[in-house]
């Protein structure tokens, strides 16, 4: 009953069942208290009518001077002799005629407890006038004899009297009850009033209308000795550590879930009835849902960017682990022309708590292994019809010696081109060794804007037709760099944009500085590159046009090398283009190279 009340509400039920109790004990109480004072009223009155009779001289005097007193106090007066006889009463003359003598009276209780102790108080009904009637009886000696002084008053007027006092002790009592329970009201709000302002002050706190626990700060009238303000300190200082203890494990989520976030897999935790706890970007990306959809509720979903398939696996894998409670792997693969394949791993938490899956997107190690097997498939292609032809030419001169000096010069100058063609393959494949493993010292202060215009020179020397205009805002660019490379990389770029281009080749180069980076954008007017190629143009041994590259020379290195050449450099390289229209490649090079400041 009491256990879901408040204090303050129990104090007020206590109260009430106290005030209660208190009119439910006292209502006897004030009977029998008012039953004392009339008895001791009417015994105090009989005792001083007898004490005034006390000062007769003779029988004769004690009965005149009843008559005196005949309707001072009582409704009845007796006077009783030493003999029992009743020698005078105040209403028998009325009722027995003007010739009333002395008569022996029947015994009484009260007068019978009056000879034994002096004093006797019964009530009882009267036969001589039909009601109930208190009656005293005493006592007291007179001329050396011993008469009894007998009173009687109507009990209905006891009644009234005693309803009056009963009435009139209730309401005082109600009146100092009800005072004494404000007071204590009073004394008790005062004395919580420290409890309210602590509740007052953690409720917001406790409705999620703050993110932090708030300080408590009591009024002025409690000291710092007064034992509230001491439970407020301990509370703020208990406080204080939870909220670090907070603020510590919010960072340390925050942390992991950065981590998280910057993985290139997908993770998705999931508790004992599959509802998602987590779930980071790249696994949304790669399932094609939305973090608020899946979060807090199982996961599935509906739709036509959601790849069902793989959702299907991971449902699946994420459920055996929990049931095995055991690590699961599997795989997974689709697409036609371009292939995606997919590797997950499921982990059960510990006591059945749910599972953790990774999403882990191997496409580009595929990818890898693939265009290394086109490497060496075309690598071989490549050095078997230069060494081919080699070998034709140096038989046909070995077989035919005999043949004329134009006959020979051809064929010693396409033997020459086969070889050149050879060599360039090799030494792409060191260039890009001996980048990957640079050294520091090599960097030196460099100027952009003459380098760009010595590889100018250089492309204009291979295509005499191309037009190339630089437009720059300042007149010089100075980094920290490998000149050699840096000219490597533009050349290469370069030659792109003219070999891909119909002739003459047109091409456009800006050169600013933006922020603390020179800015490189080289574009040209070419075929382009098509949307699905774009990611992947910069990885090794990828061509876009197999044929086409074989045709005039290329492996698929050479943008592999210009993206090693510009990392070493700390930069950044992008591609952006359009078929039909051109491509543009935009470089980004650190003013101060951060591992040489």
């Amino acid at each position: 009953m009491f256990s879901g009340l408040s204090f303050r509400k129990k104090i007020i039920l206590g109260q009430i069942i106290s005030f209660i109790v208190f009119f439910a004990l006292l209502f006897p109480l004030v009977d029998k208290m008012a039953a004392y004072l009339v008895r001791d009223s009417l015994i105090e009155s009989t005792s001083d009518l007898k004490n005034r009779l006390k000062k007769c001289g003779t029988e004769e005097e004690l009965i005149q001077s009843l008559k005196r007193q005949e309707y001072y106090a009582f409704f009845r007066m007796s006077l009783i002799n030493e003999k029992g006889l009743v020698i005078y009463d105040t209403h028998m003359g009325r009722l027995l005629g003007p010739g009333f003598t002395p008569y022996y009276h029947v015994e009484h209780n009260e007068v019978k407890e009056a000879r034994e102790k002096g004093v006797g108080y019964v009530i009882s009904k009267s036969d001589t006038f039909g009601g109930k009637f208190a009656y005293v009886a005493e006592t007291f000696p007179f001329q050396d004899k011993i008469y009894v002084l007998r009173t009687a008053f109507p009990y209905e007027q006891i009644l009234e009297l005693t309803g009056h006092f009963k009435v009139g002790v209730m309401l005082f009592s109600f009146v100092i009850l009800l005072f004494f329970n404000i007071l204590i009201w009073m004394i008790i709000s005062r004395f919580t009033q420290p409890i309210r302002s602590i509740i007052d002050a953690i409720t917001p706190y406790q409705r999620g209308e703050q993110a932090e626990l708030p300080e408590i700060v009591l009024a002025k009238t409690t000291g710092p000795n007064d034992e509230f303000q001491r439970l407020a300190s301990t509370f703020n200082s208990l406080s204080s550590r939870i909220q670090k203890q907070i603020d510590d494990l919010r960072s340390e989520r925050n942390e992991k879930e950065a981590i998280l976030e910057s993985l290139g897999e997908g993770v998705i935790a999931v508790n004992e009835k599959m509802e998602v706890l987590y779930i980071n970007f790249m696994a949304c990306k790669m399932l094609g849902i939305t973090r608020r959809n899946v979060l807090g509720k199982p996961l599935k979903g509906d739709g036509e960017k959601i790849h069902q398939e793989l959702l299907q696996k991971c449902q699946t894998l994420l459920q055996r682990s929990q049931q095995q409670s055991n690590i699961l792997t599997d795989s997974l693969s689709f697409g036609k022309e371009r292939k995606t394949y997919i590797d997950l791993v499921a982990a059960p938490k510990a006591h059945g708590t749910g599972a953790i899956i990774v999403i882990q997107d191997k496409t580009s190690h595929y990818r890898v292994l693939e265009m290394g097997k086109d490497f060496v498939a075309n690598a071989s292609h490549e050095l078997r019809t230069p060494i081919t032809i080699i070998k034709g030419f140096a038989e046909t001169l070995h077989d035919n010696p005999q043949l004329k000096a134009s006959q020979i010069a051809e064929i010693t100058e396409k033997i020459g081109r086969s070889c050149v063609r050879m060599e360039n393959l090799v030494n792409n494949l060191l260039r890009l060794a001996d980048i990957e493993n640079i050294a520091d010292s090599r960097f030196q202060d460099c100027n952009l804007i003459p380098l760009m215009e010595n590889c100018v020179h250089t492309l204009q020397s291979l295509y005499p037709d191309a037009q190339v205009e630089i437009k720059k805002s300042l007149d010089q660019i100075l980094l920290k760099a490998d000149n050699g490379l840096l000219e490597l990389a533009f050349t290469n770029i370069l030659e792109n944009a003219a070999k891909y281009s119909d002739p003459p080749a047109k091409i456009v180069i800006t050169m600013d500085v933006e922020d603390e980076d020179a800015v490189i954008e080289i574009s040209d007017q070419g075929r382009g590159i098509p949307v699905e190629d774009l990611p992947y143009i910069f990885e090794r041994f990828y061509r876009v046009d197999k044929t086409h590259s074989r045709r005039l020379g290329g492996a698929g290195l050479g943008l592999s090398i210009v993206k090693t050449i510009i990392i070493k450099h700390d930069g950044i390289i992008t591609a952006t283009s359009e078929l039909g229209k051109g491509t543009t490649f935009r470089i980004a090079l650190p003013l101060r190279h951060h591992n040489r400041l």
